[in-house]
């Protein structure tokens, strides 16, 4: 009787233990995730990420313990103002005098060697720049007449035909007589209005540029008073004009007379 009275009480103790021990699991299961939150949360480990996180775009030198880090808007910001100091206020290439010999063709070379390799042929007049490189060397070639003017602004000299360094240095800007400016202001509009000659920047740090690109009050004078030469030029002209044509009116009245 006593053996079959011990087998129910066991199957309810285990029947009873078995919940407490599916609860104690859950606990500890709960505790573990708990912590791992709270963790995942704390502020050391939030700092750290905070700390690391700007360093995405970092490159890492291997060779080198430092780090180079870089950040993606700052780059492209600065690409930018780059570009920027490259034009002028009004959107000009900035070229100096140094980048405009580059494109320069010496005198003794040859006229096959004048242009190899896609060497282009740049001049500069009242401070704009040209490609002209479609004139070829039989102009701006080593044995061309307007050799001397590649590579530089030797803008005195297309008045003067002076082509040499004198000639060049001559400050155009103190000549009394405006109909000497307007020759030269002519023949940059020549450059200008060209159908093949290519319009390249302005040479900055000379007479008629300054850093910037800005035009200077050189510039501004020379052009101004050629072009107010040339108006007084243009009327002049066309008064010769006039009376050559009422000249050759009035002999033929008189041959019509006789």
């Amino acid at each position: 009787h006593k053996s079959n009275a011990a087998t129910p009480k066991t199957t309810t103790m285990r029947r009873k233990t078995a919940p407490l021990t599916t609860l104690v699991w859950l606990i500890i299961a709960a505790s573990i995730l708990l912590s791992s939150v709270l963790e995942e949360r704390s502020p050391i480990k939030m700092m750290a990420v905070a700390t690391t996180s700007p360093n995405e775009g970092c490159n890492n030198n291997d060779n080198n313990d430092d780090q180079t880090c870089t950040d993606p808007s700052t780059e492209e910001e600065s690409a930018t103002s780059t570009t920027t100091k490259q034009l002028s206020p009004s959107g000009e290439r900035l070229i100096t005098s140094t980048e405009l010999a580059s494109h320069g063709i010496k005198s003794t070379e040859s006229k096959e060697a004048a242009t190899a390799g896609g060497h282009t042929i740049w001049l500069s007049i009242l401070g704009r720049v040209f490609d002209v490189t479609s004139g070829g060397p039989s102009y701006y070639g080593p044995k061309g007449s307007y050799n001397f003017y590649s590579g530089r602004d030797a803008s005195p000299c297309f008045h003067s035909g002076k082509n040499n360094e004198e000639g060049a240095a001559v400050n155009l800007e103190e000549w009394e007589d405006d109909k000497h400016l307007m020759s030269v202001y002519d023949w940059s509009q020549f450059y200008e209005k060209h159908e093949t000659y290519q319009f390249m920047g302005v040479l900055i740090n000379s007479k008629y540029y300054d850093e910037n690109g800005e035009e200077t009050d050189v510039r501004k004078d020379i052009v101004e008073r050629a072009s107010k030469a040339k108006i007084i030029a243009d009327k002049e002209k066309e008064a010769r004009k006039k009376a050559r044509l009422e000249k050759r009116k009035a002999d033929r009245e008189k041959n019509m007379k006789k």
